[in-house]
């Protein structure tokens, strides 16, 4: 399980939740994570991990990893709140005797970086709010019953929502909290929606994890 020292907390993107109680802050950002199509194989008092597919292979109707980014998170306290830090691995062929993971925190720095924003805005806003988050223990049990392929949520995020937004960003895109929609998929391939900020959209074409534009 990844901890972060207080020397490597300071390497890797990390935002604070300014007034959090530890099992506030991991709860929120839990089910934040959820509600954006990633799986949470793991959650310990103080990390979590997220996963997500890149590439797969249905095999019978299930989706099989072949290529997988994961993502962990440490929640250490500090005086002002709670102080989240992000982590980023790819891992190749996950659960099989080959697997071989990567570090991609640099790579992801800025994909990161916008996340932990995301989540930073969305806690003010929430502590501005009357209503009251879920339960810590909520969450936790939700992380614990997702399965690999992805939480339950209302519509389905498709297998490279991850891959569509990373690359409407590349296209200026500043996400938005609203999460990418999955239009339409078949063997090997999907369309997605990814919403934008001052109402634009980016409709991307995904094959195999390589998205594009289209129409």
């Amino acid at each position: 399980m990844f901890n972060l020292t207080a020397v490597q907390a300071r390497q890797v993107p990390g935002v604070l939740l300014f007034d959090a109680a530890l099992s506030d802050a991991r709860a929120f950002t839990v089910e934040i994570a959820a509600s954006r199509g990633w799986s949470i194989p793991s959650v310990t008092s103080t990390t979590a991990v997220f996963e997500q597919v890149l590439e797969g292979e249905d095999v019978d109707g299930v989706m099989v990893a072949q290529r997988l980014l994961r993502i962990f998170a440490d929640f250490a306290e500090e005086s002002a709140g709670i102080r989240v830090s992000l982590r980023a691995e790819e891992v190749e062929s996950p659960a099989t005797d080959a697997e071989w993971m990567t570090d991609v925190t640099g790579r992801y720095a800025d994909n990161l970086t916008n996340a932990l924003s995301s989540l930073r805005a969305r806690w003010d806003a929430q502590r501005a709010s009357p209503a009251a988050p879920s339960s810590a223990q909520d969450a936790v049990n939700m992380g614990r019953l997702a399965p690999l392929t992805g939480p339950m949520t209302s519509e389905p995020v498709g297998v490279w929502a991850y891959a569509a937004e990373r690359y409407a960003q590349s296209r200026g895109c500043e996400l938005t909290e609203r999460s990418t929609q999955l239009e339409a998929s078949g063997q090997g391939w999907e369309h997605h929606r990814v919403f934008c900020r001052k109402g634009s959209e980016i409709r991307v074409q995904c094959r195999d994890g390589d998205c594009t534009a289209r129409p």
